[in-house]
């Protein structure tokens, strides 16, 4: 039997000793990342740990200034809400928006609805304006940034001829107005 082992070893001593250098690289690799890796690893999720909580720390305001932040957010809110009598030169804005932007704008129809607790009243507005795609595009963009509180509620767009670039969107937009004004 001992014969055969050093035949086997005479003869495959290549194949051998590239499995036994490989087998004492694989014993080198797992003790550098036993004694080494893992414990590194370990200190630098600690500080990653230690860092999110930081800044998990540092995001959050106490409450008092949460407070005054709330109250300043909810005046400007106001003073972007107009008056009532206000309307028509909102109205006035969204068709010179529409003039400016080449867009066509349909009916425009209007229901108010009062809002006791606020002391507000809104105007649901259903308009359609159309155009080209891009025309049509812009005004949505310029109504979005005017400075009155103006909500976009809903918006559709529909193109009855594809080859025709000419778009028609609905628009449902409420405007919020102070009452008794």
């Amino acid at each position: 039997m001992k014969q055969y082992v050093l035949e086997i070893i005479r003869q495959k001593w290549r194949a051998l000793s590239i499995i036994s250098f490989l087998l004492v690289l694989n014993v080198i690799i797992t003790v550098v990342i036993s004694a080494y890796q893992i414990p590194q690893l370990a200190d630098l999720q600690m500080k990653w740990s230690s860092l999110r909580s930081q800044a998990a720390r540092a995001g959050q305001l106490d409450a008092t200034v949460l407070y005054r932040q709330g109250s300043t957010d909810l005046e400007k809110l106001k003073g972007r809400i107009p008056e009532k009598r206000q309307f028509a030169g909102v109205l006035s804005d969204l068709l010179e928006a529409a003039a400016s932007s080449a867009v066509d704008i349909g009916a425009i129809s209007y229901k108010p609805v009062e809002i006791k607790k606020e002391a507000l009243l809104s105007y649901q507005l259903s308009l359609s304006a159309s155009g080209r795609y891009a025309a049509v595009k812009s005004y949505l963009a310029d109504l979005q940034k005017n400075p009155e509180l103006i909500v976009v509620d809903t918006v559709s767009f529909s193109n009855s001829d594809p080859l025709v670039e000419h778009v028609v969107m609905d628009l449902h937009i409420t405007v919020y107005l102070l009452e008794g004004a």
